[in-house]
């Protein structure tokens, strides 16, 4: 009896150690599981944060190339190739830029010639493509039709668009050019795979329109398109460089149209081992475009394996005794699990700070281009919501040209600085908006500000000059000054925004041609305006 007893006992002490190791087991390898998704989900966001901002730094140098495109109808070939290189020296993953041009039937013979002179190549003629069962096609002198849409600038011979080619009757992007002429804004075109030194390279187009640029008074500015082709491949290594993470095979998709999901590009693991499809996580890109890029991560089982411990293990067989050692690794794995919360949360400010740097001009530290016409889009809409009124102030270093001739660019640079600080100093509400136009020209948004704004002008003038930064080569003063035409409006809907911005760039062009470093104020009164419009 006894006997049956102590099995007894020993039975169910045995069956109690049994479960209570298998449960401390399962929940420790449970509890395990969660900070390994966790971990994925955190190197997942690394990665596809470091592809956002490198994609986004690429998109910044093709606004870049536009602004060399203001108050030109055709800008010269050596500029266009001196700021496409520059701009490929810091984007490596950036292929080639190309300027297309539309071109009306009457001024093809003024175009053709123009080109042929800048690229001293007396052949260039404007092509369409020729018709054969051989790849590549054959270019052919283009048929007379109304209007061209020309290939004429080209920063490489990669050749990914021929030169002359006119893409308005040729080629696959035809309605994409179109659609971005409509819609005014950039877009990106499906991916293409192309050869290009012997390597198959997933390329996609990123287009610009230029027919809707401010222009000067008297100037005519460029109209047309800049294309800027970029290598997904190289774009992703180049993001990718600085996270040692691996065991992650990343993929690229277009699901623009949901019903044919495009894979543009799978970056491989540099394991090359087997990849656990039963766990993906899948993250939309923010692109402010209309295409829907969606990065899939899915994780080799190295991942997860190389990272699983032989704990649970353990503890099962430890049983009773390894109670104890268990809830401690119960605490350590919670801590574990909180500093990966926190690593999160100082992810997301990161990407925050990186959304601050994509608003920001590299080199003065104030709003950058793109900023400033986000930021003007909404004044206006409020100031029309409002009936306030809203001014601009345009601005332009004088003689700038004449300074980086005598003292070079380095000081240059130093100058626009020191002229950008200047203005963002002077500056008193959180609202007052200093950017970088372009060049040496920027622009100050004071929203719900009427006329009187012409005396904080007056005092960003003398602000500038009374830093004495010497200028020899001035016509004006022997120290930098600026320039600054102001304009002030109260928006109704007869009104379009560009108007503001067009009567702030005649108010600084007439402040130049008074003799520069003065102030000048728009004639036109806002009626009057509406006259002029009507």
């Amino acid at each position: 009896m006894k006997d049956n007893t102590t099995r007894n006992w020993t039975l169910l002490i045995l069956l109690l150690g049994f479960l209570l190791s298998a449960t401390s087991a399962w929940l420790l390898f449970v509890s395990e599981k969660a900070q390994l998704s966790n971990r994925l989900a955190k190197d997942v966001a690394d990665r596809t944060a470091a592809f956002e901002l490198e994609f986004s730094s690429s998109i910044e140098a093709l606004y870049t190339m536009r602004a060399l495109f203001i108050d030109r109808p055709m800008p010269e070939y050596r500029h266009f190739k001196q700021l496409a290189q520059q701009a490929r020296t810091r984007h490596p993953d950036i292929v080639d830029f190309y300027w297309v041009a539309d071109i009306p039937s009457e001024k093809r013979p003024y175009y053709e010639a123009a080109t042929q002179i800048m690229l001293d190549d007396p052949s260039f003629i404007i092509r369409d493509q020729g018709k054969s069962e051989n790849l590549p096609l054959p270019l052919i002198t283009a048929s007379q039709r109304s209007s061209y849409r020309a290939v004429l600038f080209a920063d490489t011979t990669a050749a990914v668009l021929p030169l002359g080619l006119d893409l308005a009757a040729n080629g696959n992007l035809t309605a994409l050019l179109e659609h971005s002429e409509r819609q005014n804004k950039m877009m990106l075109s499906q991916s293409i795979t192309a050869e290009i030194e012997e390597r198959n390279i997933p390329l996609v187009f990123l287009i610009l329109p230029l027919d809707r640029l401010p222009t000067s008074a008297d100037t005519q500015a460029s109209n047309g398109f800049v294309i800027a082709v970029l290598d997904l491949a190289r774009t992703f290594e180049d993001a990718l460089t600085n996270i040692r993470v691996s065991g992650i095979e990343m993929r690229l998709w277009d699901k623009t149209e949901k019903d044919k999901p495009i894979l543009m590009y799978t970056h491989t693991s540099r394991t090359r081992l087997l990849i656990d499809y039963n766990t993906r996580i899948e993250t939309t890109l923010t692109l402010e475009n209309e295409r829907q890029w969606v990065i899939e991560a899915i994780p080799t089982f190295y991942y997860f394996e190389n990272k699983r411990s032989w704990l649970p293990h353990l503890v099962f067989f430890m049983g009773l005794a390894a109670t104890f050692l268990i809830m401690r690794l119960f605490v350590s794995f919670a801590a574990k699990n909180e500093r990966i919360r926190l690593e999160s949360r100082q992810l997301m400010t990161s990407n925050q700070e990186l959304e601050q740097i994509s608003r920001t001009d590299a080199l003065t530290g104030v709003a950058n281009r793109r900023y400033f016409d986000e930021i003007l889009d909404k004044e206006w809409k409020r100031a029309l919501r409002n009936h306030n009124p809203l001014t601009l102030v345009m601005v332009d270093i004088d003689c700038f040209k004449l300074y980086n001739d005598y003292y070079g660019h380095l000081e240059g640079d130093e100058c626009i600085r020191m002229v950008a600080q200047t203005l963002k100093d002077m500056m008193s509400r959180p609202m007052d908006l200093v950017a970088r136009y372009g060049g040496e020209e920027f622009a100050i948004l004071l929203p719900d500000t009427n006329d009187n704004a012409i005396v904080l002008a007056e005092q960003c003038r003398k602000a500038v000059e009374q830093q004495q930064m010497p200028h020899a080569a001035s016509k004006v003063s022997p120290y930098i000054t600026i320039s600054l035409g102001m304009c002030t409006i109260n928006p109704d809907q007869e009104l379009e925004m560009n108007e503001l911005i067009r009567q702030a760039d005649r108010a600084l062009y007439k402040a130049k041609e008074s003799g520069r470093n003065r102030v000048c104020s728009a004639s036109d009164s806002p009626k009057a305006i509406q006259k002029e419009k009507a």
